[in-house]
Formats: structure tokens, C-alpha cells, sequence
């Protein structure tokens, strides 16, 4: 029962994710550009993500994310 809930509310929301991508209404998470530019930055430099992190404040998530972009 519980798992049929799920399965169905997975789909709706696809369905709904789908029509207002269609509509131009969802566009996704926004990229805060600039932070992603330091930490690319930063990691040229050869930075360890621990320095990263400290020094702009972010999580080691967001660090690896931008990492994983530029390869």
C-alpha cells in the first residue's frame, strides 16, 4: 500500500515536472556561477578540497561537483 503511494506519487511528479518544463516553468537548481568560478579557480591551483572549503565556505559536495564538471 504504502509503496503504490510512493510509485504514484513519483509519477504525478514527473508528469508535473514534465508539463511546466514544457511551459518553461522549471528550469532546475540555479548555478551560483561566480562560486563555481573560484573553485575551478582553486582547484587549477591544485587546492585541496579541505582549503577549499575553508576558504570559500562551501561543502565538499558542491566542490566535487565542480570537479566532476571539468573533467
Amino acid at each position: 500500500m504504502a509503496r503504490d503511494d510512493y510509485e504514484t506519487r513519483h509519477k504525478r511528479q514527473a508528469q508535473g515536472i514534465a508539463k511546466a518544463k514544457a511551459e518553461g516553468k522549471y528550469r532546475g537548481r540555479r548555478v551560483n556561477a561566480s562560486l563555481h568560478q573560484d573553485i575551478r579557480d582553486q582547484l587549477s591551483l591544485g587546492r585541496s578540497y579541505s582549503e577549499i572549503q575553508q576558504k570559500l565556505g562551501c561543502s565538499r559536495a558542491t566542490i566535487a561537483r565542480v570537479a566532476k564538471s571539468l573533467i
